[in-house]
């Protein structure tokens, strides 16, 4: 077997961010005592401020979750190993795009008197497109969640 090239290792490592990722964010929302600092372990701005903005708002308004999300698939949909962490106006840094199916069916967010608030017939399916970066290339501990916006699913296949 051929020895992975820096595109596969890179592939392999982003893959392996996302179910850490969304333990990390699950855990922010089901323990409200947790720092939120903690997003910066698996991601960097501007995901890292996004999710901290929005679990502080989720905590605040007496919210709490319930379950966890459980990653279905994920696969690398691009990748481009340019690095130039010096560059102006904005840094270009190794990134790799990882499309994941990501099951929520058995999550639930619960306000103060324990009522559901999330809606009735939400897809279970969320399909994510994460961007991973590298900020310290080629170190393997250094990729982060840069960006990860999500669209609701009935099943991965859409």
């Amino acid at each position: 077997m051929p020895t992975p090239g820096p595109v596969e290792e890179a592939q392999a490592l982003a893959i392996a961010l996302v179910p850490d990722y969304l333990r990390t964010i699950d855990d922010l929302y089901l323990d409200p005592s947790l720092p939120l600092d903690g997003i910066y372990e698996v991601a960097v701005a501007p995901e890292a401020t996004a999710q901290a903005t929005a679990i502080g708002k989720f905590r605040s308004q007496g919210y709490r979750q319930t379950g966890r999300s459980q990653l279905v698939t994920a696969s690398a949909a691009s990748t481009d190993l340019s690095n130039s962490p010096a560059a102006s106006p904005a840094p270009v840094l190794p990134t790799v795009v990882v499309t994941a199916c990501v099951d929520v069916g058995e999550v639930d967010a619960i306000d103060a008197s324990g009522t559901s608030i999330v809606p009735p017939g939400r897809p279970r399916y969320l399909i994510q497109q994460l961007t991973a970066v590298n900020t310290n290339y080629p170190e393997t501990s250094s990729w982060r969640i840069s960006d990860a916006p999500n669209r609701q699913a009935q099943s991965c296949d859409e």
